[in-house]
């Protein structure tokens, strides 16, 4: 069942966009552009060999950060920000909107807002609801705050115990289409398996002429 989720939450999703026009799931665009992005983020593990292997291929991203670990390690925040890439959104710790209570959630949006301005120096866009899931509650917040809400076009499942660098990045590369939304993760969970299949897809997408930008 593992094996089928990346499919599922990348093709099984799709008919449902149009449902959700506040939400950002892919990037109108004509040319060959891909939109990488980064949850959970940073981390001392890998954030640090992620940014130089965008750096390497002049690509940009979105890294949607926790507060806590923004806040433990300022440092990398502004590493990200310094080296040309967005930074966004994805609560405090974590936890699951739809278990959670509103006010709960609420709570780590704004939190999590305070701590990667205060670090950054910029305004937070985009939020990215952990785990995918979106509530009334939070899509409000978005247009209340002008946090553009992003889920996603494409999901390798990277942070999956059967993920290998290879099956990330044949996915990716079998899925990808102008404007999608890539999700990948900065959790030490992935660390044997996103930076090798990241460099497989910035290096073959490089060659065949596709950019990467940030949201």
């Amino acid at each position: 069942m593992r094996l089928l989720v990346p499919y599922l939450a990348t093709h099984g999703l799709r008919p449902f966009q149009r449902f959700f026009p506040d939400l950002l799931w892919r990037v109108e665009a004509q040319s060959r552009t891909a939109y990488l992005t980064f949850d959970d983020g940073p981390t001392t593990e890998l954030t640090r060999s992620l940014l130089d292997l965008l750096s390497t291929y002049e690509a940009h991203a979105t890294h949607f950060l926790l507060g806590e670990h923004a806040r433990q390690h300022p440092d990398l925040v502004r590493s990200i920000v310094n080296a040309g890439h967005q930074i966004g959104n994805h609560t405090f710790t974590h936890p699951d909107p739809w278990r959670e209570s509103s006010d709960a959630i609420l709570h780590e949006a704004k939190q999590t807002t305070t701590v990667l301005e205060e670090i950054s120096g910029r305004s937070v866009r985009a939020f990215r609801p952990p785990y995918g899931h979106p509530t009334g509650a939070l899509r409000h917040w978005c247009a209340e705050h002008r946090q553009r809400m992003v889920m996603w076009d494409v999901m390798p499942g990277d942070y999956l115990k059967t993920a290998t660098a290879d099956r990330v990045a044949r996915f990716v590369l079998r899925h990808v289409r102008p404007g999608a939304i890539i999700v990948l993760h900065d959790n030490p969970t992935c660390k044997e398996v996103t930076p090798q299949a990241l460099h497989t897809i910035l290096d073959t997408l490089t060659q065949r002429g596709w950019a990467f930008d940030a949201l």
